[in-house]
């Protein structure tokens, strides 16, 4: 049986249990442990990833927030190198930089390593092409190495991924200078209509599985539907229903070679609307997870490779 480490990273940026940070305790709260038990799968944690007071930099979140992903990258290659499935429960997007330089802690910097971003938007900011200069439209930009070198560096992320190694998918809007941006590179973008109604997403994911050794996974609940996801700090209309979304990621992980499944954007709120999107974020995990039963071909290096 396979062994899933679940860490949480709980935070909004660098701030810890505030909004949407406080989603993977929610999640725990409301019986994630009990719910993987229920379904056979062998697993470990809460794994907690942190970041010390005395390892804050003044004035500058994204240093924060790549020295938060240090940490959680740690907790991702120690059990990678245990040979684990890891699912990674965090605040927002940005945590996910830390899960890959993870990846590459215990597989080396070298190994072809391949993303599936399942979200109601690209996430391919820079800081010269965002409109808003909010860090949670950054994060792939940041791993296909288009900015953030300081980011990158406190994450520990030895190499920046290659745009061909890269799927966004489920999307449903994309800033106009982010799309001009993704035409530039070998990023496949495949929206949420054609992830849908065709087979657009399943040739996209084999493809990249036919090129890459491992796969890591993230999902932006905002890839929901609104109405499944009420509390969403981020809702996009026209989203997908937890079987559209469960279907998507179900072909991601039968490729065989998802290492680590990571998600995020989870408020759990007060009151109904938060109960609301908690609940379908649960059923959302419990309808994917039998899926998951390897973990890619890619040996585990050192930790420290």
């Amino acid at each position: 049986m396979m062994r899933i480490d679940v860490v949480t990273v709980p935070y909004r940026y660098d701030e810890r249990s505030d909004g949407s940070g406080r989603g993977p305790e929610a999640l725990v709260e409301a019986g994630l442990f009990d719910k993987l038990a229920g379904l056979g799968i062998d697993t470990r944690g809460p794994l907690i990833s942190t970041l010390p007071d005395d390892e804050r930099a003044a004035g500058s979140i994204a240093i924060n927030v790549g020295r938060l992903g240090a940490h959680t990258a740690e907790l991702v290659a120690v059990s990678r190198s245990d040979g684990a499935g890891v699912l990674v429960i965090a605040g927002d997007d940005t945590a996910t930089v830390g899960v890959v330089s993870g990846l590459q802690r215990a597989h080396g910097a070298g190994a072809r390593i391949g993303l599936v971003w399942l979200d109601a938007h690209g996430d391919f900011n820079t800081p010269e092409t965002s409109y808003s200069g909010i860090l949670a439209g950054m994060p792939v930009a940041i791993l296909a190495g288009l900015a953030g070198p300081l980011w990158r560096g406190a994450a520990g992320l030895a190499a920046p991924m290659p745009t061909d190694r890269i799927v966004i998918s489920g999307v449903r809007d994309l800033d106009e200078r982010e799309a001009t941006l993704l035409q530039s590179t070998d990023v496949r973008v495949v929206t949420a209509r054609e992830a849908t109604t065709g087979n657009a997403h399943v040739h996209a994911v084999n493809r990249l599985a036919g090129t890459c050794d491992i796969l890591c996974l993230h999902i932006d609940l905002d890839v929901l539907d609104p109405s499944l996801v009420p509390s969403s700090v981020t809702p996009e209309p026209g989203g997908l229903s937890v079987r559209q979304a469960a279907n998507l990621i179900s072909v991601v992980l039968e490729t065989g070679k998802v290492a680590v499944v990571s998600l995020a954007g989870l408020n759990p709120g007060a009151g109904q609307l938060g109960r609301r999107s908690t609940a379908s974020t649960m059923s959302l995990i419990e309808a994917i997870l039998p899926h998951w039963t390897t973990t890619g071909s890619g040996a585990a290096a050192d930790a420290d490779a």
